[in-house]
C-alpha cells in the first residue's frame, strides 16, 4: 500500500469508528488510534531504495555500508540524528539486509502513543487487565517475533517502562499487562532518537543501563547541511517521483530555484526537501519550477569573504570563488556563469586551467 493510500486507509479507519458512549469505548477508541499511529510508515521500500541509490556523499556511503554490516548481527542498534535525516530508512536497511528479512518489521512511534497506553501497545495485555480490555491482545513486541522491532524516538518511552524494556533486552522475556505468564521472544531491537540520550541520562529521564544496552551498535546520521553532496541527487529523485502530480508537463528547475535548493540549510533535512519538492511539483503552473514555488525554503549562502581567503593572491581567490559557486550550483556551468556575470566558455576555460572536470547538470534550464 503506497503512502497516499495508507493515509486514506487510516483516515477511513478513524472516520468509521462508532460514537464513543462509555469509558470502555473511550479506551477502545484511544487504543485503535494509537495502533494507527504506531503502524504509520512514512517511508515505503521504493522510497528507501531510491534515496540510498542516489545518495552521493561519503558520509552516507559510510553509514549505509555500516548499516549493511550491522544487519548480520543480532545486537541492538541505536540510530541518532536530527528529525528528518532518514533514521527509519537506515533501520529498514538493517532489517532488509539481515537474516530476519523474511520475518516481521514492526515500528512503534514512542512519541505518538499516550503514556497510559504505551505498556499495552508494547507488551500486549490479557483480557480484563483494565477497563475496556475485553479480549487478550498481542503487543508490538510479540508481533515482531523473530523479526525487527523499531522503537522510534526511544527517548519518549516512559521511565516506568524502561526497566521492563531492559529485561526484554537482557533476558528476552516479558509479561503482558495483567498477565502472570512469562513469554520468551527473539526480536531484534533497533532504536532511534533525535535527542542526545546521554543528556537524558544525566537528567534522570533515561536509565543509564538501558542506554548502554541500546547503544551496542551506534549510527549517527549527519544533517543534510553537512552532506550537501546529497542535496542535488535527492532533489532530482523527488522531482522525478512527484513531477507527474503536476497539471502540466514539468521540465525541471529554473537556475534561481535550483540555486535556492542547493544553498538552503534544510533545517528539516531530507523530509523538508522531499515535502518542498512535492509541494512545488503540485503548485507550479509553468514548465520550470521557480523560486516562488518554494516559498518556505530559505537560502543559507553568504556573500561575505571567508577570513581564510583574505590574505590569498587574487588568482587563488578567483579559483576558490568559481569552485565554490560550481559546487553550489551542482557544477551547472550556465547557472554558475550567470551568477558570476561571466560566460559559460570562461567557466570552461577556467576549469581547464585549474585542471577540474567540467560537469553540467541537465536538470536546470540554461539561462
Amino acid at each position: 500500500m503506497d503512502r497516499s493510500a495508507q493515509a486514506q486507509h487510516s483516515t477511513d479507519a478513524i472516520a468509521s469508528h462508532p460514537p464513543i458512549s462509555s469509558q470502555a469505548g473511550i479506551v477502545g477508541e484511544l487504543r485503535d488510534l494509537a495502533g494507527l499511529l504506531a503502524d504509520h510508515q512514512p517511508d515505503d521500500p521504493s522510497e528507501i531504495a531510491g534515496q540510498v541509490t542516489v545518495a552521493e556523499s561519503p558520509q552516507m556511503d559510510r553509514i549505509v555500508e555500516q548499516a549493511r554490516r550491522f544487519a548480520a548481527s543480532s545486537a541492538t542498534v541505536l540510530i541518532t540524528g536530527e528529525s528528518g535525516t532518514g533514521k527509519e530508512l537506515i533501520a529498514r536497511i538493517i532489517h532488509q539486509h539481515g537474516p530476519r528479512r523474511s520475518f516481521p518489521y514492526v515500528r512503534i512511534n514512542c512519541a505518538a502513543i499516550p503514556e497510559s497506553l504505551m505498556e499495552s501497545e508494547l507488551f500486549g495485555h490479557e483480557k480484563g487487565a483494565f477497563t475496556g480490555a475485553v479480549d487478550s491482545r498481542q503487543g508490538r513486541l510479540e508481533a515482531a517475533a523473530r523479526g525487527t522491532l523499531l522503537l522510534d524516538e526511544i527517548s519518549e518511552i516512559p521511565v516506568n517502562l524502561q526497566a521492563k524494556m531492559l529485561r526484554v533486552l537482557e533476558e528476552e522475556e516479558f509479561q503482558r499487562v495483567g498477565g502472570n505468564q512469562t513469554l520468551k521472544v527473539q526480536t531484534r531491537i533497533v532504536a532511534t532518537s533525535n535527542r542526545q540520550l546521554s543528556q537524558f541520562v544525566e537528567s534522570g529521564h533515561f536509565r543509564q543501563d538501558l542506554f548502554y544496552r541500546l547503544n551496542v551498535l551506534h549510527l549517527n546520521l549527519p544533517p543534510l547541511r553537512q552532506r550537501r553532496a546529497d542535496i542535488s541527487p535527492l532533489a532530482q529523485h523527488f522531482f522525478e517521483r512527484f513531477r507527474h502530480e503536476s497539471q502540466i508537463p514539468l521540465k525541471g528547475f529554473s537556475p534561481a530555484a535550483w540555486n535556492l535548493i542547493l544553498e538552503s540549510d534544510w533545517p528539516g533535512n531530507v523530509r523538508q526537501l522531499r515535502n518542498s519538492i512535492h509541494s512545488a511539483c503540485v503548485v507550479c503552473s509553468r514548465p520550470w519550477i521557480d523560486v516562488d514555488d518554494l516559498p518556505y525554503v530559505e537560502s543559507a549562502a553568504s556573500d561575505e569573504l571567508p577570513l581564510s581567503w583574505r590574505n590569498l593572491p587574487l588568482a587563488e581567490i578567483e579559483r576558490l570563488v568559481i569552485e565554490d559557486c560550481l559546487r553550489r550550483y551542482s557544477y551547472n556551468k550556465q547557472a554558475t556563469a550567470q551568477h558570476l556575470g561571466i560566460t559559460a566558455r570562461t567557466i570552461f576555460n577556467k576549469l581547464k586551467k585549474y585542471n577540474q572536470p567540467a560537469i553540467t547538470l541537465p536538470m536546470t534550464r540554461a539561462a
